[in-house]
């Protein structure tokens, strides 16, 4: 059997301490400071060890008019970068739950041409599919109804939305 190494796979591996069959020389383990295998390789490859950064966390406030027995649209997530690729779903928690009423998910299909602050030039002709929040009211129940939930997306960040719902 053949080993074939890069010329920076062996230096890397000769500057972490190891020979280039992965068990330490205990001459190059004398010369490097103690540290683990996984600082040393990220060192010797130029990686800088930075904390990822703190996902962020928005809050929202949604006031919608219903009527008895009729679905009420509170809003529909997507993760979506610069170029319009479409990521991962988002993930819907709900913190408060509704009295008078039930919560549910979907997907529904966006146009891109409403959304505030979507990049137009790119996204021209594309129409993402995300998850909507709709809140239906019983046949009886009229009043205001207080609903919490949370969208987290892929990344960390968190939006938590402050949903306030008058079914007439």
């Amino acid at each position: 059997m053949r080993c074939t190494f890069k010329p920076t796979m062996i230096a890397a591996l000769v500057g972490a301490g190891l020979t280039s069959f992965g068990v330490a020389s205990p001459v190059l383990a004398q010369a490097v400071e103690p540290q683990t295998l996984n600082q040393r390789l990220s060192q010797a490859a130029g990686a800088s060890a930075q904390p990822a950064p703190a996902p962020k966390v928005t809050k929202v406030d949604v006031e919608r008019k219903g009527r008895i027995g009729h679905d009420v649209f509170l809003g529909t997530y997507l993760s979506l970068d610069k170029e319009c690729k479409v990521g991962a779903t988002p993930r819907i928690e709900f913190t408060t739950n509704p009295t008078g009423g039930k919560m549910r998910t979907r997907t529904n299909a966006i146009n891109l041409r409403d959304v505030p602050g979507a990049p137009r030039k790119n996204c021209i002709g594309i129409s993402p599919t995300g998850l909507a929040v709709i809140y239906r009211g019983e046949r009886r129940f009229k009043g205001e109804e207080k609903i919490v939930f949370k969208v987290i997306y892929p990344n960390g960040d968190m939006r938590e939305v402050n949903a306030k719902v008058v079914v007439e």
